[in-house]
């Protein structure tokens, strides 16, 4: 049973830190992609409202991540949007380093 516990933790150790490995050519191919926060913008713009209950809070109340309505993986996030009529928009984020803004995946 120990093995299978030590087995367990190194894998889920290296789950946590596989994703957070530098990758140079995914870097390149994000540069290219719409910051998060000028979409965020526009949507606003037309109208949208943030579902700022959608994203997970720390105990204090404030969002874990850097906007309410995004929820993130290791890699991808989803901001979630509500429209007046009761529509919503999911929208799809490339997360980056931990200080790299999210960009609008295509």
């Amino acid at each position: 049973m120990t093995a299978l516990r030590a087995a367990a933790a190194l894998i889920g150790l290296a789950c946590l830190i596989a994703p957070h490995a530098p990758r140079a050519q995914e870097d390149a191919d994000q540069s290219d992609l719409p910051p998060y926060s000028a979409f965020r913008r526009s949507l606003l713009a037309e109208g949208w409202t943030p579902d700022a209950n959608y994203g997970l809070k720390v105990a204090s109340g404030k969002p874990l991540y850097r906007f309410p309505e995004v929820l993130c993986g290791p890699q991808i996030c989803h901001a979630r949007w509500l429209a007046r009529g009761g529509g919503e928009k999911i929208v799809t984020l490339r997360r980056g380093g931990l200080s790299d803004e999210y960009r609008v995946a295509r």
